[in-house]
């Protein structure tokens, strides 16, 4: 009788250790960056939204996505200006080129074609954005007043972004249009 106690008290414990680890991983998500993370995160976001944008430029003949993927370049090439800036006269390295991660994904997004091409950008702009925007609103909480200015100032942006986003045209494999689109 003992040793099923044992077993279940085990269990127990296990299974309170998984949902606080799942807890804590969402919360990581929301969490307030430090100052050198978020601008490491966000420049390396920004630069992956400017590259994608510029292949996206170069293979998509769809007039809706070129339209989105310029709006990408734009206001992203701004975005990261400004946050190299602040970076810099704080003495932090911002990022000049994706990390191997988003590099993989931008050799991807390239390797695809046509309707392949447009459903996989769409889906990653989709997805991008939404992890973006939870960057930003954790830097905007930043204890550095001056990068929670910038995370607030381009939130705004960035849920624009997300929301056009949402709109991209793309077919699905069965030809059917992707959720959203």
């Amino acid at each position: 009788m003992q040793r099923s106690n044992y077993l279940s008290q085990s269990l127990l414990f296990l299974a309170l250790a998984g949902v606080t680890g799942a807890v804590t991983a969402g919360d990581a998500d929301n969490a307030v960056p430090e100052p050198t993370t978020f601008v490491k995160k966000a420049a390396v976001a920004g630069l992956t939204e400017v590259e994608a944008g510029k292949i996206a430029l170069s293979k998509s003949q769809d007039p809706a996505i070129r339209s989105f993927a310029q709006r990408m370049v734009t206001d992203h090439t701004k975005a990261n200006t400004e946050l190299k800036g602040i970076a810099s006269a704080k003495g932090i390295d911002a990022p000049s080129k994706p990390d191997a991660e988003h590099q993989a994904m931008h050799d991807k997004l390239a390797a695809k074609s046509g309707a392949d091409f447009d459903r996989e950008y769409s889906q990653h702009m989709k997805m991008d954005h939404s992890k973006a925007i939870a960057l930003f609103e954790g830097g905007s909480k930043s204890s550095d007043a001056e990068l929670a200015g910038f995370a607030k100032k381009t939130l705004p942006t960035l849920k624009e972004h997300k929301k056009l986003a949402e709109k991209l045209p793309g077919k699905t494999v069965a030809g059917g249009e992707m959720p959203g689109g």
